[in-house]
């Protein structure tokens, strides 16, 4: 029987992998052009996304370093003596006055604060920001920058230390109906990782403001059945409760001294 010899040409187009090369180069030979300015495209694309990000990690640095600049200020110390640097004795900042050390810890913060959105670096900012605001007599101010804080749910300890410290700003300002109601729904919060003595302490003053000491004994009484037998405010509480069991209620005729 004879054989069909195929020529070279035959040969190469039955072959697929060549097939297709063939098919390659004359996609290249008719869109060249085309193919070129997508790739300088990419090129230019692939270019902005690294510099976007070389930016971004310098900006989030950045950020960290003021962040971490603010708190320092905001613990450091205080010392008449102290120069216009506050480095200028050591590593550890030291400031002439309270007033001096808060400014300048919200001079760091505040950019951080407010110009890095809702992510955890601007929570914590925020948060000591606040703080530095009330040392500086920003009351106004310093309820917005705990209020943003208090509502994030990005960290929700700091978000419950803001709460806290709203409800000893309306305490002390006589907003204690406002104070109640953060305590009390903190206390009944199981996500609340505060400590309950603690808050139940706090409650307690603001129902003894309010002229309610038989509801400040209970929430003392209830809080001291709940807790554990022992725990960093457990002695506090205990002290609290038999101060206010042993004091008078308001308009109550005092008691005739034993014979």
């Amino acid at each position: 029987m004879g054989t069909t010899k195929l020529t070279r040409k035959e040969i190469l187009a039955e072959d697929p992998v060549h097939q297709a090369i063939l098919q390659l180069v004359e996609f290249f030979r008719v869109n060249g052009t085309k193919v070129a300015v997508g790739a300088v495209a990419a090129v230019i694309l692939a270019i902005g996304i690294y510099a976007g990000l070389q930016y971004l990690n310098s900006r989030e640095i950045q950020a960290q370093e003021r962040l971490a600049k603010g708190m320092e200020f905001f613990h450091a110390a205080v010392s008449p003596d102290a120069a216009e640097n506050p480095y200028a004795k050591g590593s550890e900042p030291v400031f002439r006055s309270d007033a001096a050390k808060y400014q300048a810890a919200a001079k760091e913060l505040s950019p951080v604060a407010t110009g890095y959105g809702y992510g955890k670096l601007s929570v914590v900012a925020r948060y000591y920001l606040g703080l530095a605001q009330l040392q500086l007599g920003q009351k106004k101010e310093a309820i917005q920058s705990l209020e943003s804080v208090a509502g994030n749910s990005k960290n929700r300890t700091l978000g419950f230390l803001a709460k806290r410290t709203i409800a000893t700003v309306h305490l002390g300002s006589g907003n204690y109906q406002g104070a109640r109601e953060l305590l009390q729904s903190m206390i009944r919060d199981p996500q609340c990782d505060l400590q309950k003595e603690d808050l139940s302490i706090q409650l307690s003053k603001v129902l003894v403001a309010q002229g309610k000491r038989d509801e400040a004994i209970k929430v003392l009484r209830d809080a001291n059945t709940q807790s554990p037998a022992f725990g960093v405010f457990k002695q506090q509480l205990i002290t609290e409760l038999d101060r206010l069991q042993k004091t008078p209620k308001a308009g109550a005729a005092p008691q005739p001294a034993n014979p």
